[in-house]
């Protein structure tokens, strides 16, 4: 990455203890499909990791605590060790399939630093959903103030700060994108998504939608380890059936009816 680069912005993985196998792989895909990638923070809980490359350090952000930390929780305190104020923002199983759009990102990266109104550019085909709106740069569309998934998880730049602004500290991944979207819209606030489509050579970063479901693999992933030299006990963990649109829905609405008055709070509030 150039200095002007790796000035402005921190890869940041977002992983937890649990998934230490992901590691080394997620890490080999990316040298492979993004040389010119800069500093990373992986974000642990406790764990170091010894054998890890020489751009990486461990946030080990729950090093003294007696209970586990929520995942927002975890969230913010890595952040709060980045001293860019950009961060790209991955989790341990999103394994890149091919190259980076390197230009992409770099160009995503300058924009952002150029306009302080632009909060977060989505870099991968899984970030916010449609309605998408024009904007004046064609290489990027605006995302509705109504679009699901205003806030995801998904790969994509963000200024660290707002990102800050959008955690709750008492709550999970899955929250977060529902609850978080909930909160963006009340914001005026530009989320971009840079372009995807095929014709322009697909999204800027490209990986299975994702890599680890519910703690076991996607079923995609071997095949993408074999092509690459990389080996895996995959009986580890097993691997994931999808149930059914109907069945994922009623899971997420149990989800979210664990804590009512945590919900109600913020479909309520008006600012």
């Amino acid at each position: 990455m150039t200095d002007h680069l790796d000035n402005a912005l921190t890869i940041f993985v977002n992983s937890s203890d649990g998934f230490v196998d992901c590691w080394p792989p997620f890490f080999k895909l990316l040298d492979t499909y993004w040389p010119e990638h800069g500093r990373v923070l992986l974000n642990t809980e406790t764990r170091d990791w010894p054998g890890a490359p020489s751009y990486v350090r461990c946030s080990q952000v729950a090093v003294g605590e007696t209970q586990r930390l929520p995942w927002s929780e975890c969230v913010i305190r890595g952040i709060k060790q980045i001293s860019t104020p950009l961060m790209l923002y991955f989790q341990e199983d999103y394994f890149i399939e091919r190259p980076v759009r390197h230009e992409v990102v770099a160009a995503a990266v300058a924009k952002m630093l150029a306009d302080p109104s632009i909060e977060h550019i989505a870099l991968t085909r899984h970030g916010p959903l449609p309605p998408y709106c024009p904007y004046p740069d064609p290489d990027y569309a605006l995302v509705a103030p109504n679009a699901r998934y205003r806030i995801s998880t998904q790969a994509g730049l963000w200024r660290c700060n707002a990102l800050l602004s959008y955690l709750d500290r008492s709550e999970n991944g899955w929250m977060f994108e529902i609850l978080g979207t909930i909160r963006a819209r009340r914001r005026d606030a530009t989320f971009l998504v840079a372009r995807h489509d095929d014709s322009i050579g697909g999204p800027a970063i490209d990986y299975t939608h994702t890599g680890i479901i519910k703690g076991q693999w996607h079923q995609a992933i071997p095949a993408l380890f074999a092509a690459h030299g990389i080996p895996m006990d995959f009986e580890q963990r097993g691997f994931h059936t999808p149930p059914g649109r109907l069945f994922s829905k009623v899971a997420v609405a149990r989800k979210l009816a664990e804590r009512p008055g945590h919900v109600l709070h913020h479909l309520l509030r008006r600012g």
